[in-house]
């Protein structure tokens, strides 16, 4: 168990049975919330844990060893269901890791609960995005979540996002490869072209598919969405190459966990990759790890210029307002081909 800080301005209720933690989105926030979840279990291992949360991510907290209950919503009305619902659960500790309107509610609801919440940080991201040329960061967004946790009482350390993978996602996960890449492939690599935001989306993977399968032990998985816009395949036939398109999240997880690398944006799944312990080459344009969501693995490998208009936004939503998008222009794909094998 963790050295616990003296007692007094910390909590004052030493072993919690019942804690609720909030953070409702996105994948990769989600993601780097498992620290708070593996140090509550750690230090307080009789304690009831429930995760409230959007229902898309539901299922890949559903598993984690830590976690009770998952509660979750899918749209304004259903919160207020799933908020009602929590009132008598006899929540001891509320730890918000959302810190949005929401977490008001919440709040109001669970009046007599002991709260803590974490610093969003806003301003300082902006600050470093208002003044890319300055190269200021901040911290980690683990650590940041972790940060509650010392009002509590608890000297925290900065740990790595583990997600577990279901033996039965991973024996599914077995079939489909044998069933769909020649024996010889030995090994696999992830391919992960989309990311939420257009801008965030490198253009050259196709490239670097055509560069890794001049080997021939390897195997290429393209992990992809149908609203990333792009072939699933990348417009390449090759009996080495398979897309995998809309996959629920767990399925991704497991096959993901079966290759030597994968190959991402700033998305989150170069957190869920991480995870699951496959190292990421993780491409970083107009965003920038300077803004505390650089990949956790160690062994990956950021690949991003850091030119003077990096980063001009903090999700990668603003449009490049640039003659061209320097943040890319240099990245090219035997760079990060290169990258790939360095791993592998």
């Amino acid at each position: 168990m963790r050295r616990r800080r003296a007692i007094g301005y910390y909590f004052s209720v030493i072993s919690p049975k019942r804690i609720l933690v909030f953070r409702k989105s996105s994948l990769g926030d989600i993601i780097l919330t498992f620290p708070v979840l593996q140090t509550l279990k750690a230090e307080f291992p009789d304690a009831i844990v429930d995760y409230l949360t959007k229902s898309q991510y539901a299922p890949i907290i559903i598993h984690h060893p830590a976690v009770k209950n998952v509660i979750a919503f899918d749209s304004s009305l259903s919160f207020i269901n799933a908020a009602s619902r929590i009132r008598n659960n006899g929540y001891d500790l509320f730890i918000d890791l959302q810190a949005n309107f929401q977490s008001l509610v919440l709040r109001s609801i669970l009046i007599s609960t002991r709260r803590v919440k974490y610093p969003k940080r806003r301003l300082a991201r902006e600050l470093v995005v208002r003044r890319p040329r300055m190269k200021l960061k901040v911290d980690h967004t683990v650590n940041a979540y972790l940060s509650p946790l010392k009002r509590l009482g608890i000297d925290v350390a900065s740990t790595i996002p583990v997600l577990p993978v279901p033996e039965r996602e991973g024996d599914l996960a077995d079939k489909l490869i044998q069933a769909s890449f020649p024996a010889d492939c030995s090994r696999l690599i992830a391919l992960c072209p989309g990311a939420r935001h257009i801008e965030k989306r490198w253009p050259h993977f196709d490239k670097v598919a055509e560069r890794l399968l001049r080997n021939p032990l390897i195997g290429l998985m393209i992990i992809s969405s149908e609203k990333d816009g792009f072939p699933a395949n990348l417009g390449i036939e090759n009996p080495r190459l398979v897309p995998i398109r809309d996959n629920e999240i767990m399925a991704v997880a497991a096959l993901l966990s079966k290759c030597k690398a994968s190959v991402t944006n700033d998305s989150g799944l170069m957190h869920l990759a991480c995870a699951v312990r496959t190292p990421v080459v993780a491409i970083f344009g107009p965003t920038n790890p300077r803004l505390g969501f650089s990949p956790t693995l160690p062994g990956s490998k950021i690949i991003c210029d850091d030119v003077f208009c990096s980063p001009c936004s903090v999700h990668g939503k603003k449009r490049c307002g640039q003659r061209e998008k320097y943040c890319f222009n240099n990245i090219t794909p035997e760079r990060v081909a290169d990258a790939v094998l360095d791993i592998i």
